[in-house]
């Protein structure tokens, strides 16, 4: 059933978020807020929000900044306006989590039916950073900026460096398809580990124009880094998440050691 009003109300003024225009314009951090309560399950499908003005007590903003904040969502497909009735989520907005990726094969089959399209390319220009215990740097590297998602939704904007020897193998495909699975299926080349960070940040400017969020708005960023039986890192990749969307689910193992 969906869950009343009313403690649609309850639950959501227990968060009293801090807007300021620093971070981007109001309306978008406010449909921010209301879009991470509906990707999180807090607002299910069929559930009403409440009115404008309860939200306006909650939040502290103008009533027309709820308008453009509600209209945002609205285009987004996540809520349904009535006239007289109220607003309501939509059945097809409920959570939506993309699950980072913990082993191999995993992060293999996360990547398929997603798309992927270059923003920006360089070669030899831009050289990864890396830290140390990464490995041997490549001689050059091509870098590019993509944007990867499902369907008609952008999840993440990519800053990628691959080695260019193995770019020129395979220029087309390197700049239309997902570069690791892409990378196993060169002959030749053998990947010998695959190592990744994840640190939560905000989003700058480039960042939140590609995922349509607002600038400083929270994002996951894992840093993959792929190195060869050489030792050689032939691919460095920041892959910056909608943080309304990505989920790292671990299930931790029972040593048997007491304490630890």
């Amino acid at each position: 059933m969906p869950m009343p009003r009313d403690a649609i109300t309850r639950t959501s003024t227990r968060e009293r978020p801090a807007f300021s225009e620093k971070h981007g314009t109001l309306y978008a951090q406010v449909a921010s807020v209301l879009r991470q309560r509906i990707r999180s399950g807090t607002w299910a499908a069929g559930d009403q929000l409440p009115t404008l003005d309860e939200l306006e007590r909650e939040f502290h903003v103008a009533r027309v900044t709820l308008r453009q904040a509600l209209g945002l969502l609205e285009s987004d497909g996540m809520i349904w306006r009535g006239r007289g009735r109220g607003t309501f989520v939509t059945e097809s907005a409920g959570p939506e989590w993309f699950k980072l990726a913990t082993s191999r094969d995993e992060l293999i089959h996360a990547l398929e039916g997603a798309w992927s399209r270059i923003i920006d390319a360089d070669a030899g220009e831009h050289a990864p950073h890396l830290e140390p215990g990464d490995g041997a740097p490549a001689p050059a590297y091509k870098h590019m900026r993509r944007l990867h998602g499902r369907g008609e939704r952008a999840y993440a904007v990519v800053d990628m460096h691959l080695d260019t020897r193995l770019y020129d193998r395979a220029p087309e495909r390197f700049d239309s398809q997902m570069i690791i699975p892409l990378i196993e299926r060169l002959p030749g080349v053998e990947i010998a580990s695959i190592r990744q960070t994840l640190t939560i940040g905000a989003a700058d400017a480039p960042v939140a124009d590609g995922l349509g969020v607002s600038i400083g708005a929270p994002i996951g960023i894992l840093r993959r880094v792929v190195r060869d039986l050489a030792g050689r890192v032939i691919y460095v990749g920041i892959v910056n998440y909608r943080g309304d969307v990505v989920k790292l689910d671990i299930t931790l193992s029972d040593t048997g050691e007491e304490g630890a």
